[in-house]
């Protein structure tokens, strides 16, 4: 145990945060990952070209480099520009990722790295997400692994996939299958990448003692058919189309025809419970699911 421990301290950890005009909760998510029990090394904010004075506020935050984007890339942009970056030019051993409405406990990632320390060929650790009343988080519930129960009483759950919302990515998963995909944009680019990290055969766990408040405007999930504004109602051709992706690239043929099934059942109840915009609905979910089984986007490796 003691050879472990000393192993945890070598450990260096650069938070890597994306942002979008979301200011007060940047400054607190900041503040959070500042005062945590067990020292970050660094600090990496990407900033989606936000427009409510983020930038200024980054020139003059001390302890944290920023990456200030011309456009709007999207979270999957956002992410693959800071792990890049993080490869780029820090030598840390992990990169632990987060959202800007993210805001972990002061222990966070103290139990983070105490799990670790005690594991073998770590891809990524997930921490415990919860809503602003301590409820879980809908849309960060991670997906748990074959024999998920196997360190249960150490309150070490495996997964083979989780969100982008408090999560510890080794530096050598990363160097070995790359970096999100940036042309998902938003949805799917974490299931996507942590399940590709699965994949390439690390181990990797949800951490209950590792504690978090994701601060979504409304503790749900995503749901075209109750989807009212349009520009929203537009994600769900993205979220189709990463999807379809993902299963044709990680889960084979059965994963595919399940993920299919899933579009092709989601019609008729779009058609026949009451809801707004019915034909427009349907029609980007045809379109996301027809796209995604001929979207081929390259995934990029870093040295």
């Amino acid at each position: 145990m003691e050879n472990r421990i000393d192993m945890r301290e070598k450990r260096s950890v650069c938070a890597v945060i994306v942002t979008y005009n979301k200011i007060d909760l940047l400054r607190e998510c900041i503040a959070a990952v500042k005062k945590q029990s067990r020292e970050v090394e660094h600090i990496l904010v990407v900033d989606n070209n936000s427009t409510d004075g983020t930038l200024d506020f980054l020139k003059n935050e001390e302890g944290v480099d920023a990456v200030h984007m011309d456009r709007n890339i999207g979270g999957a942009g956002g992410f693959s520009t800071g792990i890049q970056k993080f490869i780029s030019i820090r030598a840390d051993s992990y990169c632990w990722i987060m959202d800007d409405d993210t805001i972990p406990n002061k222990d966070c990632l103290m139990e983070l790295l105490n799990a670790e320390a005690n594991l073998d060929n770590v891809g990524f650790l997930a921490s415990n997400v919860r809503w602003t009343d301590n409820n879980p988080a809908v849309m960060n519930v991670p997906k748990t692994a074959i024999g998920w129960n196997e360190r249960a009483s150490e309150g070490l759950i495996k997964i083979e996939r989780a969100s982008f919302v408090s999560i510890l990515v080794s530096r050598e998963a990363i160097e070995k299958i790359g970096l999100p995909i940036a042309e998902f944009f938003i949805w799917g680019d974490d299931v996507e990448y942590t399940l590709r990290i699965t994949k390439a055969g690390f181990n990797n766990y949800f951490v209950s003692n590792s504690m978090v408040l994701h601060k979504m405007k409304e503790n749900i999930g995503i749901d075209i058919i109750k989807e009212t504004n349009s520009n929203r109602i537009n994600r769900y051709y993205v979220g189709n189309r990463n999807a379809i992706y993902t299963n044709r690239k990680l889960l084979g043929f059965k994963g595919v025809m399940k993920e299919l099934l899933k579009h092709i059942i989601l019609i008729p109840k779009i058609l026949f419970k009451k809801n707004d915009k019915k034909l427009y609905k349907i029609f980007i979910v045809i379109k996301g699911t027809v796209v995604g089984f001929f979207f081929n986007p390259k995934i990029k490796y870093v040295k």
